[in-house]
């Protein structure tokens, strides 16, 4: 296989304003891959029921097998896994990781036993912590700060569309041919992927695209240099606190919307599924192209706004989520949902846009996986669970609509994240000066 050589970096004083060549074809790669990655998650909720039936599963095995083995194994894996993106060519293990994950989506769609669906799943947990690391630096190298947070906000379209189709079109293979013969179609397209990778994508070279002179370092800094350097940065720190508390909150309705619109508005499984489809698919993917593109536009004046962008994002969380909860007919609540979903999605293109501009070019993929396993063992695993325990708390006094309130009590902690993310505004150009010039 013959693969084009890296472009040489910008001569010292020269400013990237436009994409890496073969950007484009790069980036389509890897919301592709973003797509496959969560279309496989989704999937995963959608055919528990006929799992549980088969291997006469109890509730709590099941939770093992959608939540703690997945988790465990992703938080494990996901700082190392950053480490080694940051010293390694990451084209070739993001094609390496892809073509694990299939092999082990594919095993559980094999399985035999209840333990090797959870060996599986501790595979998939493992090898999806390495993507996302992989593919944001990649981005960050290809595309210049003015556009960053809009080529990480078309990345993460991946998500909403990924969830969406697993939703539906997963729920129908499932339904019509076995939840074995739907793993096995999720499982195809990672190996297409991995090999397209290998093919026509080129390693990006590392700080191409910065508008800053100086170099990334030869020697990659160790994982205590890097974390040393983000405990330094003030603005990232309290980016990181922010994005924690948010997806403790959205994480929450996520996950408990469906039962909401069950006991409290009277809907079936199926129009669940619909709702919840068009409002985080369509509206998600809405809201992350919107967003990015806002971000980028108000940062080029100042990079101060970003940050305030976030804020506002924010505080509509906890607007619009309070009613979807509180809405009395489900038609307002589901238009809220939808508007609650925008601005959930719309903060990811300026959230790991910055995670990537607000550290030293060696750094970003560790500087990624701490921010993605943070995310994932606090944000997604207390969440939920608050929710839930608030629920039972609640259930004496409001029966069926304590899920309602349970799920108001969790979005306060997006009003704290509100303040953090303007207090971040304050001394985000001093640290994007320091990391372009440490």
């Amino acid at each position: 296989m013959s693969v084009a050589a890296p472009a040489p970096p910008a001569a010292p004083g020269a400013t990237r304003e436009a994409p890496q060549r073969g950007a484009g074809l790069t980036l389509a790669l890897l919301t592709a891959i973003a797509t496959v990655q969560f279309f496989d998650r989704a999937l995963t909720v959608v055919i528990l029921e006929p799992i549980k039936r088969e291997f006469a599963l109890g509730d709590a095995q099941l939770g093992v097998l959608a939540g703690l083995s997945y988790a465990a194994a992703f938080a494990l894996a996901g700082i190392p896994l950053g480490w080694l993106a940051d010293r390694s060519h990451r084209r070739n293990l993001l094609a390496a990781l892809l073509a694990v994950w299939s092999a082990m989506v594919a095993l559980a769609g094999n399985a035999g036993h209840f333990a090797t669906l959870i060996a599986a799943r501790i595979g998939i947990g493992a090898m999806d912590a390495g993507g996302q690391p992989c593919s944001v630096s990649m981005i960050a190298d290809l595309y210049p700060p003015q556009r960053r947070a809009t080529a990480v906000a078309v990345f993460y379209v991946g998500v909403p569309l990924g969830m969406a189709t697993g939703f539906m079109a997963g729920g129908l293979l499932a339904a019509h041919y076995g939840w074995r013969t739907a793993l096995l179609v999720a499982a195809a397209p990672g190996l297409v992927l991995a090999a397209l990778l290998l093919v026509v994508v080129r390693e990006p070279v590392r700080g191409a695209s910065e508008a800053s002179a100086a170099a990334p370092a030869a020697q990659a800094p160790t994982l205590a240099d890097t974390l040393g350097f983000i405990r330094g940065q003030r603005a990232l720190l309290e980016l990181f606190a922010a994005s924690v508390l948010v997806t403790a909150a959205s994480s929450a309705m996520m996950s408990w919307i469906g039962s909401l619109l069950i006991r409290s508005h009277g809907l079936s499984l199926a129009e669940v599924g619909l709702v919840t489809a068009i409002s985080m698919g369509g509206f998600g993917a809405l809201g992350t192209l919107l967003f990015g593109l806002l971000a980028d536009r108000l940062g080029q004046r100042d990079m101060a706004a970003q940050p305030r962008l976030m804020a506002l994002s924010a505080l509509l969380i906890a607007v619009f989520g309070s009613a979807v909860c509180l809405w009395p007919g489900w038609l307002g609540a589901a238009i809220a949902l939808a508007l609650f979903a925008a601005c959930v999605a719309g903060l990811n293109g300026p959230t790991y846009a910055l995670t990537q501009t607000l550290v030293r070019v060696r750094m970003r993929g560790t500087s990624m996986s701490v921010l993605v396993v943070l995310l994932n063992l606090i944000g997604v695993g207390v969440g939920p669970t608050l929710a839930g325990l608030l629920s039972d708390f609640f259930a004496s006094r409001f029966g069926a609509d304590s899920v309602r309130w349970a799920m108001v009590v969790v979005l306060l902690a997006c009003l704290p994240a509100v303040g953090l993310y303007w207090r971040a505004a304050t001394t985000i150009r001093a640290d994007i000066e320091r990391a372009a010039h440490a």
